[in-house]
């Protein structure tokens, strides 16, 4: 039988560090992809886990006391939260599956349970490691510190970097869940209980098949999340991105993080997508020679905008790489990425624009998410606008999604001289735009337009194209203060009021289940 002074305090105490946070990381991710990435998810999480790790230390402590039970302590300890791990993704699918009610309340408690488990190691290390001898008890104890948190920062980088980098999320759960399991079967087997031997042999059979289930090329825990078919999920450590397969003519539907992004149609006629906002844009900024194209996603609008008349180069910026390899899937879309003309670059928005030249891009066309997500203030605060400001050319038009919100326009008319609605696009620039949906010559623009030499228009098209450039798809400041009712605010980084003022609420239904079927 081991005893206490055997096990090795630093080590695990490293070993629970890693495990914690590490866990705690793809907690938050599950939890956001559940709640379609809303900004509130992340704090909730953290809320909930650190409650855990309370709740687990005062545990922890209290078992000090029975120095002779410590070791089958810890082993049960890193069973339990080994289980709530490995067995998580299993509980959230069938969950969903059935639309079992408080789903997210059994999200706190899975969360809960990991760190409450993990937390009662802790003191315990503390507990053993430390030598009570002058001159060594503040060396020995800082050491088991210094080990959990070391622990504590490797344990997010190798989720994020090394596991979500290669593998799926359902992977990730398993392979620490199994880690997990494979430490408590160190400590349980050197006791003299029994029945913790036999439950720690059958936990590491399960986590192993967890792995083994987890490992195929079946997304199951993805897949669970929505109930389409389909057609492929990609993920990496940036996030989710899955194409799931059209009902319709509309074309495949694009879900990012959980959220609608798109579809994938190119026919202007069926216009699932909306498209037209993007095509009016050949028509208010002819002949844009640098474009700039922020948010690929599955490069539908790219696609569109290298058949703009006078297109030489378009640099097409994308956060997340699963996307390219989502593209993959559809034809036009990828033949359009392969163009000579198109420069992919996967970076960060904001730190690709400074690095460009000022008044570089003719036409600018940002792919925003939906108002509520977590992080979109980064692409529809003021201080935002005016570094994409700085970068468009005299003459140059920038035209982005509001998705709903009026203080994008508000932000937007802040920074700009003529800053109007499209349809939901809030559309920039120095001059009035609005005046060339009149102009004769704006139909023959669109008439114009051949992505990858294929004809979109033809002259029976015009009755179509008349309706794009119609006045009627526009608003002002004005009109659309009025609709909001109330007074509408400017959108900064630090003030965040699209994700949390006038963002979603945490506990709502899945706003965006419904475009799985409608129009955007």
């Amino acid at each position: 039988m081991m005893r206490t002074s055997q096990i090795p305090a630093r080590y695990l105490s490293f070993a629970v560090g890693l495990l914690s946070l590490g866990s705690e990381t793809l907690w938050i991710r599950t939890y956001s992809f559940q709640n379609e990435s809303i900004a509130k998810a992340f704090p909730f999480i953290l809320g909930v886990y650190l409650l855990g790790i309370a709740f687990g230390a005062v545990v922890g402590s209290q078992a000090c006391r029975n120095e002779s039970r410590l070791p089958e302590i810890l082993g049960v300890s890193l069973l339990l939260g080994a289980g709530t791990i490995f067995l998580g993704p299993a509980i959230l699918a069938t969950g969903l599956r059935v639309k079992m009610p408080g789903l997210d309340t059994v999200h706190f408690g899975l969360a809960f349970m990991t760190a409450f488990a993990f937390s009662i190691c802790f003191p315990i290390c503390h507990h053993i490691g430390t030598v009570v001898r002058s001159g060594s008890t503040g060396k020995s104890m800082s050491t088991v510190y210094a080990a959990n948190i070391a622990g504590s920062v490797i344990g997010p980088l190798l989720v994020n970097f090394g596991l979500l980098q290669y593998g799926s999320t359902q992977l990730a759960f398993a392979l620490l869940g199994l880690l997990a399991t494979g430490i408590s079967l160190a400590i349980v087997f050197t006791t003299a209980n029994r029945t913790l031997k036999i439950a720690g042999g059958v936990g590491f059979l399960v986590a192993f098949a967890a792995v083994l289930a987890s490992a195929g090329p079946t997304n199951w825990f993805i897949e669970s999340f929505r109930p389409a078919p389909v057609r492929k999920i990609v993920e990496t450590r940036q996030g989710i991105a899955v194409s799931y397969k059209g009902n319709d003519d509309g074309g495949d539907v694009i879900f990012g993080g959980n959220v609608y992004d798109g579809r994938t149609n190119l026919d202007p006629r069926i216009n699932s997508n909306q498209i037209n906002r993007v095509l009016v844009l050949s028509a208010l900024r002819p002949n844009p020679k640098r474009v700039l194209v922020l948010g690929l996603s599955i490069g539908t609008w790219n696609y569109l905008i290298t058949g703009f008349p006078g297109v030489e180069q378009i640099d097409a910026v994308e956060i997340n790489p699963g996307y390219v390899e989502l593209i993959g899937n559809y034809r036009e879309q990828q033949l359009a990425l392969a163009d000579k003309r198109v420069r992919l670059v996967i970076a960060d928005g904001r730190k690709f624009l400074r690095s460009v030249p000022k008044a570089n891009y003719d036409l600018i066309v940002i792919n925003t998410t939906f108002h509520w997500r977590a992080y979109v203030s980064l692409l529809l605060s003021r201080e935002f606008l005016t570094l994409v400001q700085s970068r468009m050319a005299p003459g140059a038009v920038l035209a982005y999604n509001t998705t709903g919100s009026p203080d994008a326009l508000r932000t937007a008319a802040d920074i700009f001289r003529h800053a109007y609605l499209y349809d939901n696009f809030v559309v920039c620039s120095d001059f009035d735009w609005r005046a060339k949906l009149n102009e004769e010559s704006s139909a023959g623009e669109l008439l114009g337009i051949r992505p990858q030499g294929e004809t979109l228009f033809s002259d029976t098209d015009r009755e179509l194209i008349s309706g794009f450039l119609s006045r009627e798809h526009t608003a002002t400041l004005e009109e659309v203060a009025a609709r909001a009712g109330r007074p509408l605010e400017v959108i900064t980084d630090r003030n965040l009021i699209t994700e949390y003022k006038y963002g979603r609420p945490l506990f709502s239904l899945g706003l965006t289940t419904a475009l799985m079927r409608l129009k955007p």
